[in-house]
């Protein structure tokens, strides 16, 4: 009997983005609070506290994901239409950009899918069940 483990929680709103090149900002998603024992799949989507997250791309790509986080990378969509500003992370802090995050592992590595592709988990709730 397999048990599975189901998680989600969200960033701080503005923390915790890094400089990504000249090109927009990265974020390490910590789940840790999870405690996921296998590697697990994650989806996350963007959300802000100032808006223009309409314009932004790149957050439900994961890059890198084990079972203590992952990292997304952010981005205008387009450049041009924000006047030529690069998605900085003092530009994620103004429009308090953060990251909504679920997840899901099992104690069976037959069942449990690679993460594909955060900042302090500022909220968690965990669901096990048996299958």
């Amino acid at each position: 009997m397999s048990i599975f483990r189901i998680a989600s929680g969200r960033t701080a709103p503005g923390q915790g983005w890094q400089p990504y090149m000249n090109e927009g900002s990265y974020l390490y998603v910590d789940t840790r609070s999870a405690k996921f024992q296998g590697n697990p799949t994650y989806v996350a989507s963007l959300s802000s506290t100032g808006g223009s997250q309409l314009w932004a791309a790149g957050v439900s790509s994961i890059y890198d994901a084990t079972k203590d986080g992952f990292v997304v990378y952010l981005r205008w969509i387009d450049d041009a239409k924000r006047n030529g500003e690069v998605l900085t992370p003092d530009v994620a802090r103004r429009f308090g950009f953060y990251v909504n995050w679920i997840g899901m592992d099992s104690d069976d590595p037959g069942t449990s899918s690679g993460g594909s592709g955060g900042s302090d988990g500022t909220s968690s709730d965990s669901l096990t069940s048996r299958s």
